[in-house]
């Protein structure tokens, strides 16, 4: 079968079939065309019921975006959370991650949401490995999610609280992350705690808090090891969670960590990236035609007619 099939056929498509058509060929080409109509007109209404059904939200990039509940199914990832703390306990105590969340409700309600939905992936990320995780500012429970469900009591979630970076962690050498800052934060985390500012950073907010906090601000070593063509310089959450705990197992190796965790489309210059796309074009247009040139044959060998 052909990858685009028709799922039914009007009366009008049978008759255009039958008059319009005279080979094998003609006739394939007709179906894969009402085939993607029918896909294109399929995926359409799915989204517009989707937009019903949550109140007219628009779910894509820069859009809201579905977060699985990690509470549930947990038996599925028990296994993959016991090799996670097992590889972690086996190097010495992770550093303890504090998200500062003061200057997150001073955003606009867009970038909440973004910021908010970046949370709860840190939450999920923080479930398959034991870094302990801080909430800086009370405030922020009810935009990180998680906190307001029914089993809740049944995960161990971060910690929220309204001291400051330095008298929640009183004993330990902390430094914060901030893309503005002269220091890098390079070789094995040997630090104690980890500040990361909840914002987009685009006023030098983090690099501010770590001066206000007496602080050390550091950057991470992107530009030392990687080479950044395309786009703002910036990680989400999540991807600077799972660079942490991969510098963290593996000893201090920076450079591998970033390049599992940077997209490509940042990575690769726009002759590259159009190399590449035209590159993927091609192959799923010959995969597409050898598909349909195999189809045309073996419908003629059992038909007989070309």
């Amino acid at each position: 079968m052909g990858t685009f099939v028709p799922k039914s056929l009007s009366d009008d498509d049978w008759f255009r079939i039958l008059n319009t058509t005279e080979t094998v060929a003609e006739r394939v080409s007709f179906l894969e065309f009402v085939a993607v109509k029918q896909r294109r007109e399929e995926k359409d209404r799915m989204k517009k019921n989707e937009k019903f059904e949550r109140g007219e939200m628009g779910y894509g990039p820069d859009l809201y975006q579905l977060i699985n509940n990690p509470m549930r199914n947990r038996k599925k990832i028990n296994i993959t959370q016991g090799s996670r703390v097992l590889s972690t306990l086996r190097v010495d105590e992770a550093p303890k991650i504090a998200f500062d969340l003061q200057y997150m409700f001073k955003e606009k309600p867009r970038i909440q949401s973004e910021l908010g939905n970046q949370m709860q992936y840190v939450i999920s990320v923080s479930l398959l490995c034991i870094a302990s995780i801080f909430f800086l500012e009370k405030i922020g429970w009810k935009c990180v999610g998680f906190y307001g469900g029914q089993y809740t009591h049944q995960t161990v979630l971060p910690d929220f609280t309204n001291k400051s970076v330095k008298e929640t962690f009183p004993d330990k050498d902390v430094v914060y992350i901030s893309r503005h800052a002269r220091d890098v934060l390079d070789g094995p985390l040997d630090v104690g705690a980890i500040a990361l500012c909840a914002s987009m950073d685009t006023a030098r907010e983090a690099l501010g808090a770590a001066r206000r906090g007496r602080m050390r601000a550091v950057r991470l070593p992107i530009q030392r090891y990687v080479k950044w063509q395309k786009g703002p310089m910036y990680l989400p959450f999540p991807n600077i969670m799972r660079i942490f705990r991969e510098v963290h197992v593996n000893g201090g190796d920076w450079e591998s960590a970033l390049l599992k965790n940077i997209s490509k489309r940042h990575l690769l210059t726009p002759e590259e990236q159009e190399t590449q796309a035209q590159l993927e074009r091609t192959n799923r247009r010959k995969t597409r035609l050898r598909e349909k040139t195999e189809l045309i044959r073996t419908i003629q060998e059992a038909t007989g007619h070309l």
